[in-house]
């Protein structure tokens, strides 16, 4: 059912003071020697005139409250199934960082070789496929929140903690993704150039970062664990957009 908002309701006050005013004047005007029938209709007329154009604008309220709401979980609809629904337990971000890390640690202190090489250009390639896909959830369930906005539609009062706290894990587990991918990229990068230009391939394999990449992978799988119990948490009572979101009247 649709309710009533304050403007609506002050609008029915003034225009019932407005039919009893002029009602009044009617009946005053009715009362005068120099009133006649075409007067009497003029009149109410212009009463039929008045309802017919706060009727009409009321109806054209109407209308565009509901059309903002359906347009606004529209993008909440596009917001959970096209984005959050990527953030649950089986997101592998955590397994992919933890992968690349490994391939690192086990070619540390090894000789160089063209088969390794692959094996560490492949997993930095799995985690930055990866880490990009969630950067580019992270901006659309941005952008669709703000659009959502300004047609009205919010998170619901149980649901928007859950919400910020997501977005902010989120938003955290991209950036330490971008620290991790650097320093594997460095690393990776040093690799490359004996197996590349074929020299010194005896020579073994030392890796600058390893400690600051365990470090920043225990970071990434704190925030994981945040975003994924928040997910869990905006999710506990359903998916439905109209559970997850509410309209508020202006």
């Amino acid at each position: 059912m649709h309710k009533e908002s304050r403007t609506d309701r002050w609008l029915r006050t003034v225009f019932v003071l407005f039919l009893v005013v002029l009602v009044l004047l009617i009946v005053f005007n009715g009362t005068t020697k120099t009133s006649d029938v075409s007067n009497w209709i003029i009149a109410f007329a212009n009463i039929a005139m008045a309802a017919a154009a706060v009727g009409a604008w009321r109806a054209a309220r109407k209308f565009l409250s509901e059309f903002f709401a359906q347009e606004g979980y529209r993008l909440a609809i596009a917001l959970i199934n096209e984005n959050v629904i990527h953030l649950g337990i089986d997101n592998e971000f955590t397994l992919r960082s933890q992968n690349a890390i490994a391939v690192c640690r086990q070619l540390n202190g090894a000789k160089h070789s063209v088969s390794n090489h692959e094996r560490f250009r492949h997993a930095i390639s799995q985690l930055a496929t990866l880490h990009s896909h969630h950067r580019t959830w992270l901006g659309n369930i941005r952008s669709l929140s703000f659009r959502m906005e300004t047609y009205g539609i919010y998170a619901a009062e149980g649901k928007k903690a859950a919400l910020t706290e997501m977005i902010l894990a989120l938003d955290s587990m991209v950036l330490l993704g971008e620290s991790l991918l650097s320093l594997l990229r460095e690393d990776f990068s040093k690799y490359e150039i004996k197996v590349k230009t074929n020299t010194n391939l005896f020579m073994l394999f030392s890796s600058e970062y390893l400690t600051e990449m365990e470090e920043t992978h225990r970071r990434i799988n704190g925030e994981w664990n945040r975003m994924v119990s928040c997910r869990d948490k905006l999710l506990s009572e359903g998916k439905h957009a109209r559970t997850l979101f509410v309209v508020r009247e202006s």
